[in-house]
C-alpha cells in the first residue's frame, strides 16, 4: 500500500478530496499529510449549499491525531466561494 492511500484511509480523506503526498521528518518526529481537491470540482457554499464560484484559496495547516510517535500535520489549499444568495437572519 502506498503511503497517499495508506492516509487517505488513517484520516478519512474522500472525494473530491484526495492525498497528493506524504512527508516524513525524521529529525523533527513529524508527518506532513498534503491534501488537495481533485480536478474539476464545483465548488459549494457552506451556508446554503449552493453551487458557487470559487474566487481563491487560502493554505491552511491542522494538527492532527499523532501517527505512532510522530506529530501529524495536514496541509490544504481551503477554497472560498462567493455565494449569489445573500445570509438570511432569522426573526427572533
Amino acid at each position: 500500500m502506498r503511503d497517499k492511500d495508506l492516509y487517505a484511509q488513517i484520516l478519512g480523506i474522500k472525494s473530491p478530496w484526495q492525498v497528493s503526498g506524504v512527508e516524513l521528518a525524521l529529525s523533527e518526529g513529524e508527518v506532513t499529510v498534503h491534501v488537495e481537491q481533485e480536478e474539476g470540482v464545483q465548488h459549494c457554499c457552506p451556508t446554503c449549499g449552493k453551487v458557487s464560484p470559487g474566487y481563491d484559496s487560502r493554505k491552511r495547516k491542522w494538527r492532527h491525531l499523532d501517527t505512532c510517535q510522530y506529530k501529524t500535520i495536514l496541509v490544504a489549499d481551503v477554497p472560498r466561494v462567493k455565494c449569489k444568495e445573500p445570509s438570511v437572519s432569522s426573526a427572533s
